[in-house]
């Protein structure tokens, strides 16, 4: 099954944006919501997350040459984090943010940069949902390079109220173009992202 890293979808589980991401709140997707009778409590599985390889970059050039001079932003996902608890008797809430290394390129006019990122949730085989947000932010005007982190999202998923396996699993990278995938295809390394 392949992801379209360059379409949006519409889907049935609710997403929700909070504000700035406190890292040291969210922890790895390892688990869901503390009961003290784990044999009675809601608490399925987190879904697994995915960050396809391909959309671990973002390069933006200014449209005359994929070159370091026309380079405008060069972005890279370093770490995926989260959590989730019980929303309710039969909802999953997942909060999910992303910390970037971002540089800024020779061809870079404005100190304004904005990253467009996205949550594909799929159930199965077959994507239900995809979310794309924008980190908007201003590049600080002494530095070439720059970690940011983006907002708290949250992904509300309609699950059965049992102690089971979630079949619900997320893609979350960066929203490319057309040829912005292309050249990331071309350009393929080992991605330095942290995924769990």
């Amino acid at each position: 099954m392949s992801l379209d890293l360059t379409r949006p979808h519409r889907f049935l589980p609710r997403f929700a944006l909070y504000g700035l991401v406190a890292l040291g709140l969210l922890t790895p997707l390892a688990g869901c919501g503390e009961e003290e009778d784990a044999s009675l409590a809601f608490a399925p599985s987190c879904p697994l997350t995915h960050i396809p390889p391909e959309a671990a970059d973002y390069y933006q050039y200014d449209g005359k040459a994929t070159t370091f001079p026309h380079l405008v932003t060069r972005a890279s996902i370093l770490k995926l984090q989260g959590n989730c608890l019980a929303g309710g008797t039969k909802d999953l809430k997942t909060r999910i943010a992303l910390r970037m290394v971002v540089t800024r390129g020779m061809a870079a006019h404005d100190g304004t940069i904005t990253l467009p990122w996205f949550v594909a949730v799929l159930h199965g085989d077959k994507i239900v949902n995809k979310h794309i947000f924008h980190h908007t932010f201003q590049f600080p005007a002494n530095l070439s390079s720059f970690t940011t982190d983006t907002h708290v999202i949250t992904v509300d998923l309609p699950i059965v109220p049992k102690n089971i396996e979630s079949d619900y699993r997320f893609e979350v990278g960066f929203q490319l173009t057309k040829e912005q995938l292309e050249y990331n295809q071309a350009h393929l390394k080992q991605p330095n992202f942290q995924a769990y």
